[in-house]
């Protein structure tokens, strides 16, 4: 046998013990994580353990669960890290035996929520134990032992679903234990004692920070169907600067009288972009039939944009439904030059969304209808509030309501991009 041959006789042996090796490893790897996919859903309370005593499960993150009960041991504090985190783990233990509390990320969420704050408890959460048998109502329950000497308004127990917002929960206390609605803590927007007694009649329906909308259009004279557009627009969820001036616009809308409800959204928009272009916009002086008016005109002038703009997917998944000769796809418009066309096509002010679109606060959409791979309608122009993940606005040609075909492919897609769809389309 010449040296070359041997030579690679050699080199192909270590080639295939490599490979062996490597074989072997998978093989290890996958039976870890077999055993450990057993192990997980019969005793959670294990894997809550092992991430106690800091066991490596980054390989099983694909399961968030472990994920956000790795996530909630990492925020204790250095300087108290040994007994908070003995005393979490002892918690979670006790809650995951007990409840459906450990059955999914959001539910661990309340959970680490309602330990943060165990220096509000009422009662010993280690004598609680479940009367009722779905994790939704196990969460209100526990809330209740815990934190409440008096009732206290169902939407308010969505604070305990919070990731950054701790003031929410700050108020559910606050109101359990009896004290007023006038004297909340980090309020906001200015509000008033009508208002505090609106809030404790806001409906499950809104969020938190709708709710507060709400209460605010109801203190200021607003009827209910006015409270409910505005905690449902875009006034509803965004963030509290400039609260003076949006005030004023609510006022503005209230004493304006009555008005067609459906240019409510237009009229946001108009007042929003301007405020947006000039900070020193004020409303002193105007009436709502003027701001209407200069709506209508700025709607007009919107159809055209100076520039050219584009902006990255929102990562949301598409929508194609072939029926026939007839195709309906959903279509995301990514660039200022497309929602001009949408807007010409369509007749609405949806080119006036290129602000919101390039800072990644929203997703426009369009539902088309195809014919042998030719477009044939447009069925609706669709915006995403990406933070809330929630079709906020669908909207036919000339802002008409969309048609019962097109919502029922505007549900099928909200339901598998995992969205929330307003009431209000």
């Amino acid at each position: 046998m010449s040296i070359k041959r041997i030579v690679m006789s050699k080199r192909n042996r270590k080639i295939k013990q490599r490979a062996l090796f490597a074989e072997q490893q998978k093989e290890e790897v996958l039976n870890s994580m077999l055993q450990f996919s057993r192990m997980r859903f019969k005793k959670f309370d294990e894997i809550i353990l092992q991430l106690y005593l800091e066991a490596d499960l980054s390989g099983f993150f694909a399961d968030r669960r472990v994920a956000r009960v790795y996530e909630c041991f990492l925020t204790v504090p250095a300087k108290t890290k040994a007994v908070e985190r003995a005393i979490m783990k002892n918690v979670f233990v006790h809650l995951h035996r007990h409840s459906l509390l450990f059955s999914g990320e959001d539910y661990i969420q309340t959970a680490y929520n309602m330990f943060r704050f165990r220096a509000h408890w009422k009662n010993d959460v280690f004598e609680w134990k479940p009367y009722e048998k779905r994790g939704a109502e196990q969460i209100g329950e526990l809330a209740d032992y815990l934190f409440c000497l008096y009732p206290v308004p169902q939407f308010l127990y969505k604070a305990f679903f919070e990731t950054t917002n701790t003031s929410f929960i700050d108020w559910f206390i606050h109101i359990g234990t009896g004290k007023k609605v006038k004297d909340l803590a980090n309020m906001p927007i200015p509000f008033t004692q009508k208002m505090g007694n609106y809030f404790l009649q806001v409906q499950n329906k809104f969020s938190i920070a709708e709710g507060l909308r709400w209460a605010q259009v109801r203190g200021l004279g607003g009827d209910e169907k006015l409270a409910e557009r505005i905690a449902w627009s875009w006034i509803g969820r965004k963030n509290y600067e400039h609260e003076v001036f949006w005030e004023s616009f609510i006022r503005t809308v209230v004493n304006g009288g009555m008005f067609n409800h459906e240019q409510l959204t237009q009229l946001i928009d108009y007042v929003r972009e301007m405020k947006r272009e000039n900070g020193s916009y004020s409303l002193k002086g105007r009436t709502l039939q003027s701001l209407l008016r200069q709506s209508d005109e700025w709607h007009e002038r919107s159809l055209e944009v100076r520039g050219i703009r584009t902006w990255s997917a929102s990562g949301l998944y598409g929508y194609k439904l072939e029926k026939k000769l007839e195709t309906v796809k959903m279509e995301e418009l990514t660039g200022s030059k497309l929602l001009v066309q949408e807007g010409r096509t369509m007749k609405h002010c949806v080119a006036t969304y290129v602000h919101q679109c390039v800072t990644g606060k929203t997703a426009i959409f369009s539902m088309r209808k195809y014919s042998m791979d030719l477009q044939t309608e447009t069925l609706a122009t669709i915006e995403v509030s990406l933070s809330l993940r929630r079709v906020v606005q669908a909207k036919a040609k000339m802002n008409r309501k969309i048609s019962d075909e097109a919502r029922k492919h505007l549900d099928e897609w909200a339901k598998k991009n995992d969205l929330s769809v307003s009431p209000y389309l």
